[in-house]
């Protein structure tokens, strides 16, 4: 019977030394898979912000392959005689020319406008001047766009006063 309490005694002794063992492990298991999660939820993320950059330089990409369909709309638009203005089809150019610029700010897109800035090299490529008042934009040559976080697609071609 001694044998017995002591060969259970012994068994105890090494049942709780593999249950702390057995714990231990457990512990060091939890922590690598919440490694592991913090690790994925961390590739999720960044794979997110890499398709979100992506599909903003795709469209970015689609829209410079437009623009020249827009300059030439735009041209049209602007270079209207005045005798022809009230028939149906000048206004149907019209309505389709606003509609592209509502496209556009749908997309995210916006026309840099240029109205008595002064110069910026940031938003203008100057192309030429004209007697003017300073360094001031004094005609729009062709339209430049930005994205809603102010990235230049296209600077807006100008000409600049020049001092008398």
């Amino acid at each position: 019977m001694e044998d017995n309490l002591e060969n259970s005694q012994k068994h105890l002794d090494s049942s709780s030394q593999s249950g702390a063992g057995g714990k231990q492990a457990a512990q060091e298991y939890e922590s690598k898979w919440k490694k592991v999660l913090a690790d994925f939820e961390n590739y999720k993320k960044d794979e997110a912000k890499k398709f979100s950059v992506f599909a903003k330089f795709s469209k970015i990409e689609a829209l410079r392959d437009l623009l020249p369909v827009f300059d030439m709309l735009e041209r049209a638009v602007h270079e209207i005689p005045q005798d022809i203005k009230s028939y149906k089809w000048v206004d149907g150019i019209s309505l389709i020319y606003e509609e592209f610029l509502s496209i556009l700010a749908k997309n995210g897109f916006k026309k840099i406008e240029t109205n008595s800035k002064s110069f910026d090299p940031k938003y203008h490529e100057a192309v030429g001047r004209i007697d003017g008042v300073g360094d001031d934009v004094v005609e729009d040559i062709r339209s430049g766009f930005v994205t809603e976080d102010d990235f230049v697609i296209r600077a807006v071609q100008v000409k600049i006063g020049k001092k008398k």
